[in-house]
């Protein structure tokens, strides 16, 4: 399909270097919707049809991220920094908190999340620790690998804080 991009420009400002280089290939996470060829550009009438690109939640350049051969997501948010290196799954029933050094997994109990103004907050306690995970509708790019995702993410494990991005499952 021939890509129509109607989003705020974040995929050609995120991954200009690699287009620079040519055509990117890159796995892409989105909203929009498939409509008819666009019959207004002469390239796009070799194609199927349309994609018209209205929100990219998540993107990385194929071959450096899992992507389609990637298992669907058992998670409903998963987030992670780097300086220090972190990860977050929040599930249905608990919380998952991942690091390089000890404890290098912490699993809290089943999590109480709040809504509001574009922040979701989940809270869970268990074991002994106490988690804080704060999502925000605010674009991020993982300054390691890259990817661009749709949410930033701000923790705090035992009061100490952490950052990163954020990306939604199931």
């Amino acid at each position: 399909l021939w890509l129509l991009d109607q989003s705020d420009g974040v995929l050609r400002q995120t991954f200009e270097s690699e287009m620079q280089k040519g055509p990117a290939m890159l796995y892409v996470e989105a909203y929009g919707e498939r409509a008819p060829v666009a019959e207004d550009i002469a390239e796009a009438k070799a194609y199927a049809g349309t994609f018209v690109l209205e929100e990219v939640t998540y993107a990385g350049v194929q071959g450096q991220v899992r992507g389609c051969d990637e298992a669907p997501p058992s998670y409903v948010v998963a987030a992670r920094g780097s300086e220090p290196f972190w990860a977050i799954e929040v599930g249905d029933n608990n919380i998952v908190w991942r690091q390089p050094t000890e404890p290098k997994e912490i699993t809290l109990g089943a999590p109480q999340t709040q809504d509001a103004e574009g922040t979701v907050r989940y809270h869970a306690n268990g074991d002994g620790h106490e988690l804080e995970l704060l999502v925000d509708a605010q674009t991020c790019r993982d300054p390691m690998s890259g990817e661009l995702f749709a949410y930033a993410a701000r923790a705090v494990l035992d009061g100490k804080e952490f950052s990163g991005c954020a990306r939604v499952g199931k």
